[in-house]
């Protein structure tokens, strides 16, 4: 008949002494003056029977009282882990547990011998633990380092925010004056008699309130742009950059003797094409606006270095004063009154942001006390991390 757990007692009986022989343990009774009566278990056979464990049994010596206390407390053992003992002459020391409890119902002691791990088994689970502990670290770094990113996202985020609100508190309020002194003297126009002298036609005005207005929505649009820049993730493709600057080159209105000249080394690459198209196309186009003279040069160069692949952008144009060398690259920022209404001044500062996106860099080379000319110097990285 099989027990209430469904294993069969003949079955269990078997699997107990199979265990037994294999040397997984091994078991001795003992009467209650702690004399060996009888073991089982190949690893019980250094305990000489007929003796009392604490005479034959060297870790048991002088154990006696801790043994004989068990009668009274039933429900306790004596533990005694870990210990090197001596099996016979032939065999080397080894390391063995050892457990004894009192049977009450059978008024005798029951010693359990069992193996220490091995060595081996320890450093098997040392490693382990070690394993997990360096799991749980380099996840803790992995961790670590995606909130390090996620504080610099948040602080880039504050910083355009209050760039932005800078932005629409200040710059926006331009062409809001603009049409509200419009609208006024509109208004004065139209109350004033159509034969009044001095006069001005009211459709002058509204032209002006018009004009203001294309001014708010090209810049709101430009606006915009700037604000996507670092917010997607651009594909890198295989480029030729030598085709790329000449194809925008070609696309850049310019006086016929304004003279724009690419020279230099221009490689392969595989880099995010569209990023490098719109700083090289803003750069050029900002030398062409602001050139103070009919005849002129630009110079478009290359030269690979050893991380990162140099372009100049050179002109022989009025110059950057060094005090505001900084505040060019600000949005809706302008140093020159010579530009067409189609330009608001952004250019510059989507350059500034998405150079700071693919991790490259962009120096002003420029002093008119010297001599005329600005040179935008782009290190323009050869390994680009998205």
């Amino acid at each position: 008949m099989a027990s209430s757990g469904g294993v069969d007692p003949t079955q269990l009986l078997d699997a107990v002494r199979m265990l037994g022989a294999r040397g997984l343990y091994g078991l001795v009774w003992l009467d209650e003056q702690l004399v060996a009566r009888r073991r089982f278990g190949t690893m019980a056979d250094f305990v000489p029977l007929g003796q009392a464990v604490t005479d034959s049994v060297t870790p048991l010596i002088g154990f006696d009282e801790q043994i004989q206390a068990l009668i009274t407390h039933p429900d306790s053992r004596l533990e005694m882990p870990n210990v090197a003992i001596m099996t016979s002459a032939d065999e080397p020391t080894t390391r063995m547990n050892f457990h004894i409890y009192w049977i009450e119902t059978e008024r005798q002691f029951l010693m359990l011998v069992s193996q220490v791990l091995s060595t081996g088994d320890l450093e098997i689970g040392l490693a382990l633990q070690v394993r997990k502990r360096m799991m749980v670290e380099a996840e803790l770094a992995s961790k670590s380092r995606e909130l390090a990113v996620s504080n610099a996202e948040l602080m880039r985020a504050n910083r355009d925010l209050a760039e932005f609100a800078y932005i629409i508190s200040h710059d926006l309020k331009a062409p809001l004056r603009a049409m509200r002194y419009y609208s006024d003297d509109l208004e004065l126009a139209l109350d004033s008699p159509a034969d009044a002298p001095g006069r001005e036609d009211p459709r002058v005005h509204l032209a002006s309130i018009r004009a203001q207005s294309r001014r708010m929505a090209a810049m709101l649009t430009e606006l915009l742009a700037y604000s996507k820049i670092g917010r997607k993730v651009e594909a890198i493709d295989r480029i030729d950059t030598r085709a790329l600057v000449e194809r925008l080159v070609k696309s850049i209105p310019h006086a016929p003797a304004l003279k724009i000249t690419v020279s230099g080394d221009w490689p392969v690459l595989d880099t995010l094409a569209a990023p490098l198209d719109l700083v090289l196309r803003n750069l050029v186009s900002n030398a062409v606006l602001h050139h103070d003279r009919t005849v002129g040069a630009i110079v478009i160069s290359a030269a690979m270095q050893r991380h990162a692949l140099r372009i100049d952008v050179a002109d022989d144009g009025p110059g950057i004063l060094k005090a505001h060398q900084e505040s060019i690259f600000l949005p809706f920022r302008t140093l020159s009154e010579s530009q067409s209404g189609d330009h608001h001044g952004i250019g510059l500062a989507l350059v500034r942001k998405t150079v700071d996106v693919v991790g490259a860099r962009l120096d002003v080379i420029s002093d008119p006390s010297v001599q005329r000319g600005t040179t935008f110097r782009l290190n323009w990285p050869l390994a680009i991390l998205t």
